[in-house]
C-alpha cells in the first residue's frame, strides 16, 4: 500500500476537526470507575483513545496519543486526578497514533511496557506506515528515531500491582501480531487498543483476520458484564465487541466467496465492497477505511498478505 493509512486517515478524523469548533480538551476524560477513566479521541484531536488507572500507591496510563498536545494536556488532567507517582506506560500495540507521545510520558517517570514484538517493530514498522524515509518527512523521522522504546517487555502475559489495585496484561493475537489486553478486575473493565474498534471500520494494514476474530469471542467469553475500551470509539460492551466480531467475520466470508467465484482485482474488490456497505455502511470511517479492509481481505485469500515478522524465540 502507497502511503500509509495513518496519512490517508490521520486520519478522518483529521478532516472532521478542521470543521468542529474548538474544544477545551481533545479527548473526553470518561469515568468508568473510581480511579479509572476513559480519554476518548473528540475528532482526531487526540488521534486514539487511551486510558488512566489510578491505585493507592502509583498511576499507570495505556496509550500515549498521537498528537503531543493531547499528551500534553492527558498528563495535566491526570495531575488534576491525583498526586501520586506515574508509574507505567502500558503501550497496547506498535502503531504511531498510540505510541507518539510516549516521550512525554518517559519524562514524568513512566516505565514503558508492551508485548515484545513492539520493540522490533516500534520504528522499522512505523517508518513504513508512514511511507518510508523519503516520504515520512524530517519530523517524522526525528519522532520515530527519538521515540522512547518499551523498556519492559513480555511475551504471553504479566501481572501489575499499583496499590490495592491489580493489571493484568494479556497478549492476543488479530490487530498487528503484538497486541496488549490491560485488564482492570476490580472495575470489570478491558483496554483493548485497536483489537476493538466500535462501530468503526479498522484498519487491517498488519492484521490477521482469523485470528482477529479468535481474539474478539475469547475476549467475551464469561464476560457479559464487562467493559471494554476501544482503540478508536465510544465504550462499548459485548455487544458491540460481538457486533464488530461480525464485521470482520463478514469480511472474511465476502472476500472468500469472490474468490470462489474466480473473480480478481477490481471486479472483486467491487462485489466485496457493495455487500460491505449494506451492513456497515453507516460506520465511523467506512468511507476511508473499507475499500483497504477489502483489499486486504482478498490479499489474505491469496496468501499474499504482508504482516510484520514477530521476533523469533531464541533457546
Amino acid at each position: 500500500m502507497k502511503a500509509s493509512w495513518l496519512l490517508g486517515l490521520a486520519w478522518v478524523g483529521m478532516l472532521a476537526h478542521a470543521q468542529e469548533p474548538p474544544a477545551a480538551l481533545p479527548f473526553k476524560l470518561e469515568p468508568l470507575a473510581p480511579g479509572v477513566y476513559a480519554a476518548i479521541d473528540q475528532g482526531g484531536r487526540a488521534g486514539a483513545n487511551a486510558g488512566v488507572i489510578i491505585g493507592s500507591e502509583a498511576i499507570a496510563i495505556v496509550d500515549s496519543f498521537y498528537r503531543p498536545e493531547a499528551t500534553r494536556a492527558l498528563l495535566a488532567e491526570v495531575r488534576k486526578l491525583s498526586p501520586l507517582p506515574l508509574r507505567y506506560l502500558i503501550n497496547t500495540h506498535h502503531h504511531i497514533d498510540h505510541v507518539a507521545g510516549n516521550a512525554q510520558l518517559v519524562a514524568a517517570g513512566a516505565l514503558v511496557i508492551a508485548h515484545r514484538n513492539v520493540q522490533a517493530w516500534q520504528h522499522g514498522e512505523n517508518l513504513r506506515l508512514l511511507g518510508g524515509e523519503e516520504k515520512a518527512g524530517a519530523a517524522a523521522r526525528e519522532l520515530l528515531a527519538t521515540l522512547p522504546q518499551p523498556q519492559l517487555s513480555y511475551q504471553q502475559a504479566l501481572e501489575l500491582e499499583l496499590g490495592g489495585r491489580k493489571l493484568l496484561l494479556r497478549h492476543y493475537p488479530g490487530h498487528t501480531g503484538g497486541d496488549t489486553v490491560v485488564a482492570v478486575p476490580d472495575a470489570q473493565l478491558l483496554f483493548t487498543g485497536d483489537l476493538f474498534w466500535r462501530r468503526s471500520i479498522p484498519n487491517l494494514i498488519d492484521a490477521r483476520s482469523g485470528d482477529w476474530i479468535a481474539t474478539l469471542e475469547r475476549l467475551t467469553r464469561g464476560r457479559a458484564q464487562a467493559r471494554f475500551v476501544p482503540g478508536h470509539g465510544e465504550v462499548g460492551d459485548s455487544a458491540d465487541v460481538q457486533a464488530f466480531r461480525a464485521y470482520l467475520t463478514t469480511l472474511r466470508e465476502l472476500a472468500g466467496q469472490a474468490w470462489a467465484q474466480g473473480l480478481r482485482g477490481e471486479e472483486a474488490q467491487a462485489q466485496v465492497l457493495k455487500a460491505l456497505a449494506e451492513r456497515f455502511g453507516d460506520w465511523a470511517y467506512f468511507k476511508g477505511l473499507a475499500a483497504a479492509n477489502v483489499r486486504d481481505a482478498l490479499a489474505e485469500q491469496a496468501g499474499s498478505k504482508r504482516v510484520p515478522t514477530p521476533l523469533v524465540e531464541l533457546d
